[in-house]
């Protein structure tokens, strides 16, 4: 989960190279960023825009390093942190230091990726997409209801649906074939408005609920 667990070593440039060399390594990288290092030492990130504006591409990046932009994380910290800074920032890759300050490498957005894959699980299961009210979203009911089932949790997330005073609650569990987590919340008063991985040939959740409100009904 921390950072310094993701990191690669790959991406960076030295201060003493040129403005040309490193415009040909943001070509290689496809990277619009790179972080400018010695050794241990960081001193910045540079622009893929700030060296097109050069006129001199033969010159060391050092001499324009009143331009570097100092963004960076620790290796201590989550990687959360690492995706809240690159999905806010236009970067491909993130410098890391220690505590130090020595720099460490980068983490790239494929390294994020894998990091947040472990944290939320690797391990097969279905995916339900509730539907709540701000004041509704009592995991701890939410939970009795599907370990009633005998289904565990995975993992969760919440986010607020734009322009609405409703939630989006979504959770894994550690089942495919979970009919009777679904036809329990929905008893429960709970919307459940997607389900995937669940095996289910239909997509539409409310065609699903339908046929087992048939099906009761017999």
């Amino acid at each position: 989960m921390f950072v310094g667990q993701y990191i690669s070593s790959n991406y960076q440039v030295l201060h003493t190279d040129t403005i040309g060399y490193i415009l040909d390594k943001m070509d290689e990288y496809q990277c619009n960023y790179l972080p400018v290092v010695d050794q241990k030492v960081y001193y910045g990130m540079i622009s893929q825009e700030v060296l097109l504006d050069q006129d001199q591409t033969d010159l060391a990046v050092h001499t324009i390093s009143y331009k570097l932009n100092h963004i960076y994380l620790f290796d201590y910290q989550h990687i959360y942190d690492a995706l809240q800074l690159m999905s806010s920032r236009d970067y491909c890759v993130i410098p890391v230091l220690n505590k130090l300050h020595e720099y460490l490498g980068v983490l790239t957005k494929q390294d994020i990726l894998i990091g947040l894959n472990e944290i939320l699980g690797q391990e097969e299961g279905a995916i339900i997409v509730l539907e709540l009210g701000i004041r509704d979203n009592a995991l701890s009911h939410v939970a009795r209801i599907i370990e009633s089932e005998n289904t565990g949790i995975l993992n969760t997330a919440i986010r607020h649906i734009p322009d609405s005073a409703k939630l989006e609650m979504t959770i894994k569990v550690n089942k495919t074939n979970i009919a009777s987590v679904v036809s329990s919340l929905w008893r429960n008063d709970y919307t459940v408005k997607a389900t995937f991985r669940d095996g289910g040939d239909q997509s539409d959740i409310q065609d699903r609920y339908d046929l087992l409100m048939n099906y009761l009904d017999i």
